[in-house]
């Protein structure tokens, strides 16, 4: 797949130093990460996780746990998938495209 396009995005400047920090830990970069959500986004046809207002502390016990067997149907399922399934599933669907 060629990089042929830029995106800018302004943020403040912590948060932006804080998330390279964070993703140079987890061995990739910031960059990657905004094309590693794009991707996904495009295979689940809309945001790859579901936004919310509460922080994992603000969680009561029962939506804890309400998440946590969601999460469990989802493997039960077979609707998690490895970093190798969703490469391929995203090379299937550009192909279909180009």
């Amino acid at each position: 797949m060629s990089m042929d396009s830029t995106l800018q995005v302004r943020m403040d400047s912590q948060v932006k130093a804080d998330v390279e920090e964070l993703y140079r830990s987890l061995g990739t970069s910031f960059a990657e990460a905004v094309r590693m959500f794009a991707q996904q986004s495009l295979l689940v046809g809309g945001m790859p996780f579901q936004p919310t207002l509460k922080t994992w502390d603000e969680l009561t016990e029962e939506d804890i746990n309400r998440k946590l067997s969601a999460s469990y149907a989802d493997i039960q399922a077979g609707r998690v998938y490895t970093q190798q399934q969703v490469d391929a599933r995203m090379r299937e669907k550009l192909g279909k495209r180009e």
